[in-house]
């Protein structure tokens, strides 16, 4: 029998916890498997001792010391910065890859929400309960316009596939070279990094949804952000390395750029004294672009596709 031991628990966001009928619907998809929910570290460090498969957000390198048998751990996380640690030859560590079409929804809500004028309304609903003149000056249509997406993998392509129906002309930034997705159009194209500065000034929307590392730290900084149109707005879902937050926040302020939404940040939660916290036509959010009820089963659904082809390798 399949042994699994999870510690996926979360204090402040719901959906990041296992529960009983992600419990159950694991053990439906797996009958051959026993799964071992645990609520503590103490309690995770046990049932490493006889589990074969982890599924959880943290793992220290001395674990691996008790856990003779494991040979799969497993995390909902993304980012492949999420944990710090040099697996065994034996043991495979794979990350969510499921965030997709819920990211995707958030990506469009920002677009929307600055285009259409609801941000606008929100901003100013202090100041101005009824903001029709302001309104008028900077709402304009989604459609037709051309949206760039920075780090075109699974989740920039959902990002793209959701917002396509809006009759927007997508650019994916990827470095590899990869078949075009079905679903472009004779409008849409795939370029590569070396390619951003040429079409930034044509981008109404650039979407960055990219992982950390020194390959992208900074690649928004002052000088790209000086290519974008004034009527740009820049959303970001993947890493808050990726942008130059001072000179975004001098942008903003400046009326170099229409508006930005930001789910990411170098240092997380936002610092106080950050510029971003004064910036105006700016929306915070708490890293919380994959929120959603779906979220655990979701994972559970693609951990069970995965793990004939994983765990059935012997």
């Amino acid at each position: 029998m399949l042994q699994i031991a999870t510690y996926l628990t979360s204090r402040d966001v719901p959906c990041f916890r296992f529960r009983a009928p992600d419990r159950a619907l694991l053990e439906s998809l797996l009958p051959d498997a026993r799964v071992t929910c645990c609520e503590t570290e103490a309690a995770f460090r046990e049932a490493l001792r006889t589990a074969d498969v982890a599924l959880t957000w943290s793992f220290e390198q001395e674990w691996f010391a008790d856990a003779p048998r494991l040979r799969w751990i497993a995390t909902p996380a993304a980012g492949r910065d999420y944990f710090r640690i040099n697996p065994p030859q034996h043991v495979r560590l794979t990350y969510g890859e499921f965030h997709g079409p819920l990211m995707g929804e958030t990506v469009v809500a920002m677009i929307l929400s600055m285009t259409r004028g609801i941000l606008d309304a929100a901003w100013t609903a202090g100041a101005d309960p009824w903001p029709k003149a302001l309104l008028a000056q900077r709402m304009r249509p989604l459609r037709g316009s051309h949206v760039a997406i920075l780090g075109f993998g699974h989740i920039g392509e959902w990002a793209g596939r959701l917002l396509k129906p809006f009759g927007v002309r997508i650019t994916g930034i990827r470095r590899r070279h990869v078949a075009l997705p079905d679903w472009f159009g004779p409008e849409d194209r795939l370029i590569t990094p070396d390619e951003l500065d040429a079409i930034l000034p044509d981008t109404d929307h650039l979407v960055l949804v990219l992982p950390s590392g020194t390959a992208t730290d900074r690649i928004l900084d002052a000088r790209r952000i000086g290519l974008l149109p004034a009527h740009a707005t820049v959303s970001n879902v993947g890493r808050g390395n990726a942008i130059d937050e001072d000179a975004l926040a001098a942008a903003l302020a400046g009326g170099h750029i229409a508006a930005a939404c930001l789910d990411v940040f170098q240092r997380e939660p936002l610092p106080e004294d950050s510029p971003l916290r004064t910036a105006p036509n700016l929306l915070v959010m708490p890293h919380a672009s994959a929120f959603g009820d779906t979220y655990m089963p979701r994972f559970v659904e693609e951990l069970a596709a995965r793990c004939e082809r994983i765990m059935g390798a012997d």
